[in-house]
């Protein structure tokens, strides 16, 4: 009886997930990593071209570590100088979560306006495609229900959609400041068997941070952020970095939510760059929704140097 019941609750939990589906869709955004204080381009194309160029990054974020199909996140990231004020990049991010799977490929364009010798203006554009991919059976194997219709479509793929970022960046004196407005898409996008559409949320970030030289080996730069949008709740993010020498440095990062980080990074031969970076949140066991990022930096040319000596 009991055995029975159970198979009953499987299949009304089911399909209460699946009547909620296209709230789960309309509720995505592109995935946020912490790796900004290491790499500025992650955090907004207007940075293209200025610091970390010429740096090919690689991320691999693991969130709710602890938890079954939780979060999985990878990116792929360059961006260059290729004129005195026009930068390039691009990037490609994975992420997966759950039955969920989508991929962002876009690249960036962005040009440098001089108010004055000092006051410096940087305007940033990404274009791009996204599309992403829904597991219907994933959580179904009970052969009595192989022949349920609701799931025999398997995999279902989203139609590919045209995306855009657009940001501003004003920087003087070690002061930066910036704002981006991302998740720019044009209409809703539709599933090709099923009759299920998505439309990822208009996103906005605003960005303040300062670098400060105490001395020749020490350096520290505060940092304010603040994200939000259509539906999603507003959050306020506090990081610091203190970097010593050029070539090592450490992160805290304390955010509105409840969550706390803390990483470490380090240069090796002018070439290759490390960082970790670990997130806990205050108010759940620190094993069950704790983050993981992983992220290598190669500088293309320094490496192309170091073969040609």
């Amino acid at each position: 009886m009991n055995y029975l019941k159970q198979k009953v609750m499987k299949k009304i939990l089911y399909f209460v997930a699946v009547l909620l589906l296209p709230l789960g869709l309309s509720a995505q955004q592109y995935p946020f990593l912490d790796s900004y204080l290491v790499n500025p381009y992650q955090l907004s194309p207007a940075y293209a071209g200025l610091g970390q160029a010429r740096t090919l990054f690689v991320d691999h974020k693991m969130d709710w570590v602890g938890i079954e199909s939780s979060p999985r996140t990878s990116q792929l990231s360059y961006h260059d100088r290729i004129f005195d004020k026009v930068g390039v990049g691009g990037k490609m991010i994975f992420d997966r979560t759950d039955i969920f799977k989508s991929t962002l490929v876009m690249g960036s364009y962005s040009y440098q306006v001089d108010i004055t010798k000092q006051h410096l203006l940087n305007f940033g554009l990404s274009v791009g495609l996204y599309g992403n991919s829904i597991n219907l059976g994933k959580y179904y194997s009970d052969p009595d229900y192989a022949d349920d219709p609701v799931l025999s479509y398997g995999v279902e793929r989203s139609k590919v959609k045209f995306a855009s970022d657009f940001s501003m960046l004003y920087r003087f004196s070690g002061i930066e400041a910036g704002i981006l407005f991302s998740n720019i898409m044009f209409g809703d996008a539709s599933y090709t068997d099923q009759d299920l559409t998505y439309k990822p949320m208009k996103n906005y970030q605003a960005h303040l941070a300062y670098t400060y030289d105490f001395d020749e080996n020490w350096t520290a730069r505060p940092f304010l952020l603040l994200r939000g949008g259509q539906n999603i709740p507003t959050l306020v993010e506090f990081a610091g970095q203190v970097i010593y020498g050029k070539r090592f440095w450490g992160n805290l990062i304390l955010r509105s939510s409840g969550v706390y980080g803390v990483g470490i990074g380090a240069e090796v031969l002018d070439s290759f760059q490390f960082n970790y970076s670990f997130n806990f949140s205050s108010n759940v066991a620190l094993r069950t929704f704790s983050s993981h990022q992983f992220t290598l930096g190669i500088n293309i040319y320094s490496v192309l140097d170091m073969f040609r000596e």
